[in-house]
């Protein structure tokens, strides 16, 4: 049975939308959970090279997105929302105005294509041609997706599938997780050095944190876990999992999408502990170029074309470096480029 996609802001997996139709035994119908709007940054405009930062040449954008012209990319008929372009060249733009040493981008696929992997594979074919160092995250049905569309992939840079694990309208059990998390790993460990990369908030890190270390898979918890902004997240259920997953190496997480929980209470000390306590386990990104979902669709019309959050990408970084990161060159070639050229299955001779 092929897997329904996830779709941002309605944060619904593909494995869970499987699940819940059989469970409810009829066309499963999903609750839209909107985006809160982030309080506006500075344009993104303003992005300008933070040259002197101590980010060494060869560093990595490990979570950025491509939006192509619709004539050429369809969007699925399900998008929750219209993001205009963000093309291939505007973010290699950005990447060289943030700085210039920032220059292997891992290009993830965007919900509003659902599993047609079209736009982002094109975008890394171009990469290739330009000789250009560059990986990608993929969404994908285990169910359906075949050895050689896997083979190609990899060819082209992709190290990684997606999974989205966030609300739905069904509320899924342990039990259930783990045949969710334990199919998409048993479809990746023949390819060896991909990573299933999980989208889910800190909470639901508690509830599969034990699943997690028998995969036998690499494993990546996106943005921080995405912490509520209610409380701090050391009062919150999943933080004690998280920072346990990561002491023992388990898991990696990108330091990115603090843009999305800027009223975090205390959180300058969540992504410094976090930093302090596994800088081995770390990759930085971006999030460009800031897609808004559902909370930004404009008067809630999924359809009308919607700008991306306004992120003063500049102040976020020289924030990473020195306030998360205090400073501390070591550290820094760890996040930025190490941890990254490990993780990507990068091995300096393509």
């Amino acid at each position: 049975m092929k897997i329904p996609h996830l779709q941002r802001g309605f944060h619904i997996s593909n494995a869970m939308a499987t699940t819940q139709a059989l469970r409810l035994g009829q066309r499963a119908v999903f609750r839209m959970t909107p985006l809160v709007r982030r309080p506006a940054f500075a344009a993104l405009a303003s992005t300008r090279a933070q040259s002197t930062l101590p980010i060494p040449p060869g560093s990595w954008d490990s979570h950025v997105h491509v939006v192509g012209d619709e004539a050429q990319y369809p969007l699925h008929p399900s998008h929750p929302y219209r993001p205009k372009p963000a093309s291939l060249a505007s973010l290699q733009s950005f990447t060289a105005n943030l700085h210039p040493n920032i220059t292997r981008p891992v290009i993830v696929s965007l919900s509003v294509y659902a599993n047609d992997n079209r736009c982002l594979l094109d975008a890394l074919t171009d990469l290739k041609t330009q000789g250009a160092v560059a990986r990608g995250v993929v969404g994908i049905d285990p169910h359906t997706i075949t050895d050689s569309e896997l083979s190609k992939m990899h060819d082209l840079g992709v190290r990684g599938v997606r999974l989205n694990l966030k609300s739905s309208l069904v509320e899924l059990s342990k039990s259930e997780f783990e045949k969710i998390l334990y199919r998409y790993a048993d479809r990746l460990k023949p390819l060896k050095t991909w990573a299933l990369q999980i989208h889910l908030s800190l909470p639901q890190v508690a509830l599969i944190s034990d699943i997690i270390p028998k995969l036998g898979v690499t494993t990546i918890i996106d943005h921080l876990a995405v912490p509520s902004t209610k409380q701090p997240a050391k009062a919150q259920e999943g933080y004690k999992d998280f920072m346990r997953l990561l002491s023992r190496g388990e898991v990696y997480t990108k330091l990115s999408g603090m843009d999305r929980f800027p009223t975090l209470p205390l959180l300058d000390e969540y992504a410094t502990d976090i930093v302090a306590l596994a800088p081995d386990r770390i990759v930085w990104a971006s999030d460009w170029p800031h897609t808004g979902g559902v909370g930004m669709n404009p008067g809630g019309d999924r359809n009308k074309v919607q700008d991306f959050r306004s992120v003063d990408d500049s102040a976020m970084l020289k924030k990473a470096v020195e306030v998360y990161c205090r400073g501390d060159e070591g550290v820094v070639k760890k996040i930025w480029r190490d941890n990254a050229t490990e993780l990507w299955d990068y091995h300096g001779n393509e």
